[in-house]
């Protein structure tokens, strides 16, 4: 009896063994994303309008469904719009734009935005003295992944008026010091005509 009962379960688990195999699932295939941005600039300003170009390329052989493309804007950024993209976020320093699509294999898809900045931020420690550099960044991501699978950056000069003030300002004093010692002289020596004039 235990040997019938033995040869029955072997027999059952070969002959559940390949159906099992069958609907066990595929490892996904690998995905090979590359994503680049550029607004066509390398200096901008204050109240000027950014306009980016987002490009997205699947390398890979399989397609790859529902990827996100996230964009991060420039601190300063006042408004964003975006075709077939959602802007999130409408206070300064917190604007980002989200696109959601299906990406075929060895396809390049194309992405817009524009930004438009407003008044400089303060500088960081780590900012070259002179300048503040608006940066937008973005990233791919695949399903629904918090790891990005690429990610790509733009960044820009922008001027500060802070070293051309600080530098009307040394003019300034070193102008007055030069009319001072010019003129000092003359004016003590006009005191000490008065005073002597008053004694005599």
């Amino acid at each position: 009896m235990r040997t019938a009962v033995v040869c029955a379960l072997l027999c059952a688990a070969t002959l559940h063994a390949p159906s099992a195999a069958a609907s066990a699932r595929k490892a996904p295939p690998a995905v090979s994303v590359t994503v680049s941005v550029t607004d066509g600039a390398d200096d901008t300003g204050s109240g000027k309008r950014l306009d980016y170009r987002i490009t997205v390329h699947n390398l890979g052989a399989s397609e790859v469904h529902g990827a996100r493309i996230e964009q991060r804007m420039p601190a300063t950024t006042t408004s964003a719009t975006a075709p077939r993209g959602r802007v999130e976020g409408h206070g300064v320093g917190e604007q980002k734009v989200i696109w959601r699509a299906d990406l075929p294999a060895h396809d390049i898809q194309v992405f817009t935005a524009t930004a438009v900045l407003g008044g400089r931020a303060e500088p960081a420690a780590s900012d070259a003295p002179g300048t503040r550099r608006p940066a937008a960044t973005v990233c791919v991501y695949v399903g629904e992944s918090f790891a990005p699978t690429a990610c790509s950056g733009d960044v820009d000069d922008l001027p500060e008026s802070t070293p051309e003030s600080e530098g009307g300002s040394w003019m300034g004093w070193a102008v007055g010091a030069g009319a001072t010692a010019l003129l000092g002289p003359g004016v003590v020596r006009a005191v000490r005509r008065r005073r002597v004039a008053r004694a005599g």
